[in-house]
């Protein structure tokens, strides 16, 4: 025996209240059929009564409208595939944003009482004339006492004369009357501030299609707007991505007026590398035993082949340093308030908000997340504004989920994130640069030894101020004391950090080698795991060099780069990287510290190598060049072929600055190259090749990017 489902009426309730998280999205939902309907013009009113008690909503657009027959067959049924059918420009060029078929059971989760009018020019095919002004009024509250879906029946006439639109006009208009929510203030404004992010803000007055908002009573007066706190911000960015690229590029900073020490600065595309003009992203590594490892891989992105199209993202990056927010020309509580109602990157399709890209709940892009993994050198949703625009008709890889909370999480939408990631990262890039500029400039505590510089201020006014030798003298006592023993905690802490640094290679490149070691074994290749297990032993006996403590003395500069290169001798070899040394015909000696210095410098190849490999490029070579060159220093020269620096080199040593793409690393590690050097009384330079000569086989082979000379003096300091 055949049986069939059936459907109670309640599950048009659910459609309506349960899958449409909130009033906004509700609101949304209409918004989004006026603009599928070719409006150009749609007005949301909130009536108030005379208390200040909303009362009912209204929602009215000057699109085609609806006649009879299709309010009957198309928007009475639920889960129609009208619009899926067509997915393919209307009459006005628009492609259909709604898909589901649900998104005016939004008008369920609104209100009990709903009355909409629609009229349409289209002819009547039983009469042949111009259709009719139709209304269809729905009770919900007579829906939980129905029994069958035909039970619950709502009304359907005609206005011989239209009374809502003009003979010609057409449009329509649907009125929430027997609220469900008790709207409060607070609520109501909150609203407000989601419909009026409806639009792009940076895509200016959109002539094709316009939200307004009103109100017969002052609900939304003195609400910032974003055209109020626009100037006040300072970086401004815009990228456009097409394909496999970035097609389009720039970068301003604006200081406002009261910054008058400190000029603008702007980046267009011909200044970036062309490294950076391929999409790039980074994914989790997957091994063969299906387990996901630790470091991520970079991949090439192409936006067309995931079906997401052209991508045109703009932003505003406000400073809200206390020290320079306090220079802002504009009302300070007024930007900080809107920043932390509205801050973060929404999306945008055709110029119609995709919900919830931007909310607060909603950090789509891991920003705050990757602040919480690094101090600094990141950017954080309460301090931008971002817009993501797509194309409806290049995007249909994103797929909009049932509960219209964001597109379904599948491949294309892990490419949409990471571009959009990419795009944020060259931005924030430029504007770590102005914000080391500004911060210089600007802040009173801007001392590279904050502590010592602090403890010096204080000795200097025992001097002035206490006149009594002994008390002076026990002062400056445990002053001095401090001073030393801080001294010895950050010498212990930043050698420590290094280490730190270089044992995640270490642990990966004896990971790589342990999983090769087990392969020849499991073959019975004697001779490949007898030669993989003493280069094992190479690299555990160099790191532990590294570790090991060691004194400033007089040390052959060769010693350094060999233990180096050695325990890079693997990494050079899986990344098909030449190296280029003289450290087997040198016998230059300078004072450092070997474990130190050995350090330093695997540091600076490590850098090297993650270049060489992301730009994908051919014939890899590094130089390491021990030379006298510089006066008053014995040098060891690190250079390569790859890119070359894509930040100045007084912001790379800064702490937890980073050029790397989507922002990622630590941003440590030259800067505690830099202090490491200068604890040994040396210097971290940062070179051209015009300053130092190399020896021709460097120069003729292009091994002259990215110089970065470790000087080392000659005689003991």
């Amino acid at each position: 025996m055949n049986e069939s489902f059936s459907i109670t009426p309640r599950i048009i309730g659910h459609f309506g209240e349960d899958l449409i998280k909130n009033e906004s999205i509700a609101l949304l939902e209409l918004v989004k059929n006026s603009y599928d309907a070719c409006a150009t013009k749609c007005t949301i009113d909130f009536q108030t009564n005379s208390v200040g008690k909303l009362e009912s909503l209204s929602i009215t657009d000057d699109g085609f409208g609806m006649n009879e027959n299709i309010i009957k067959t198309v928007w009475l049924v639920i889960g129609t595939d009208f619009k899926h059918k067509n997915l393919e420009p209307n009459c006005c060029g628009r492609f259909p944003l709604g898909e589901k078929g649900i998104g005016r059971l939004g008008v369920h989760k609104l209100g009990n009482k709903i009355t909409l009018v629609s009229k349409s020019n289209k002819i009547d095919e039983t009469t042949k004339q111009t259709s009719k002004e139709v209304i269809l009024k729905i009770d919900w509250t007579k829906l939980d006492s129905a029994q069958k879906i035909n039970d619950f029946v709502v009304e359907v006439s005609t206005n011989e004369i239209s009374q809502y639109f003009t003979e010609n006009g057409t449009g329509t208009k649907i009125i929430i009357e027997g609220l469900k929510t008790k709207w409060d203030r607070r609520q109501i404004r909150e609203v407000y501030r989601n419909l009026t992010s409806l639009n792009s803000p940076f895509s200016g007055v959109n002539d094709s299609f316009n939200v307004k908002i009103t109100s017969n009573s002052d609900l939304f007066s003195g609400l910032p707007t974003f055209d109020d706190i626009r100037e006040s911000g300072l970086y401004f960015g815009h990228c456009v991505l097409n394909n496999d690229t970035i097609e389009d590029f720039k970068y301003e900073f604006k200081p406002w007026t009261s910054l008058n020490k400190i000029d603008g600065r702007i980046v267009t595309i011909n200044d970036l590398r062309e490294e950076d003009l391929y999409i790039k992203g980074f994914r989790e590594i997957i091994d063969e035993k299906g387990k996901t490892k630790k470091k991520k891989e970079d991949y090439d992105i192409n936006l067309s082949e995931s079906q997401i199209g052209k991508i045109e993202f703009d932003i505003i990056i406000y400073e809200t340093d206390a020290q320079i927010f306090n220079m802002v020309n504009s009302e300070k509580t007024s930007i900080k308030s809107y920043l932390k109602e509205n801050g973060g990157v929404r999306v945008y399709r055709d110029d119609v908000r995709v919900y919830d890209y931007g909310e607060p709940a909603n950090d789509w892009l891991g920003i705050d997340l990757k602040r919480v993994h690094r101090v600094g050198g990141n950017v954080s949703n309460n301090i931008i504004l971002g817009s993501v625009k797509l194309n409806r008709a290049e995007s249909f890889g994103l797929k909009e989920k049932t509960n219209r909370e964001g597109f379904i999480e599948n491949e294309s939408y892990s490419v949409f994130v990471d571009a959009v990631d990419y795009a944020l990262s060259l931005i924030v890039r430029e504007r770590n640069v102005d914000k080391v500029r500004l911060t210089t400039l600007y802040k009173k505590y801007k001392v590279v030894e904050p502590v010592l510089s602090d403890l010096n201020d204080v000795i200097e006014i025992v001097e002035r101020k206490i006149v009594e030798p002994e008390i002076k003298k026990e002062i400056r006592k445990y002053l001095d004391r401090i001073s030393e023993q801080y001294k010895e905690v950050k010498e212990v802490l930043i050698k420590s950090a290094n280490a730190g640094l270089n044992l995640s290679v270490v642990i990966h490149e004896i990971e790589k080698q342990v999983a090769a070691l087990v392969g020849h074994a499991q073959r019975g290749e004697k001779d490949d795991v007898i030669a993989i297990s003493l280069n094992l032993e190479k690299i555990v006996r160099g790191y532990t060099a590294m570790i090991r403590k060691s004194e400033v003395k007089a040390t052959t500069l060769s010693s350094v780069v060999k233990t180096a290169l050695d325990n890079y001798e693997f990494r050079f070899s899986d990344h098909k990287i030449e190296t280029v040394s003289n450290w087997q015909n040198n016998s230059l000696k300078a004072f450092l510290a070997e474990a130190e210095s050995t350090s330093v410098l695997t540091n600076l190849l490590d850098n090297a190598v993650f270049w060489l490999s992301y730009t994908r490029k051919e014939n890899r070579k590094i130089s390491v060049y021990i030379t006298d060159q510089i006066s008053g220093f014995h040098s060891i020269i690190v250079s390569d072929n790859g890119p070359g620096f894509n930040i100045p080199a007084d912001v790379a040593v800064q702490p937890f600055i980073t050029g790397k793409p989507h922002n990622i690393g630590m941003g440590l590690g030259l800067h505690i190259a830099d202090e490491m050097m200068r604890a040994m009384k040396g210097q971290l330079l940062f070179l051209d090749k015009k300053e130092v000569v190399l020896p021709k086989i460097i120069r003729e082979n292009e091994i002259d990017k990215a110089i970065i000379a470790l000087c080392f003096p000659k005689e003991k300091k």
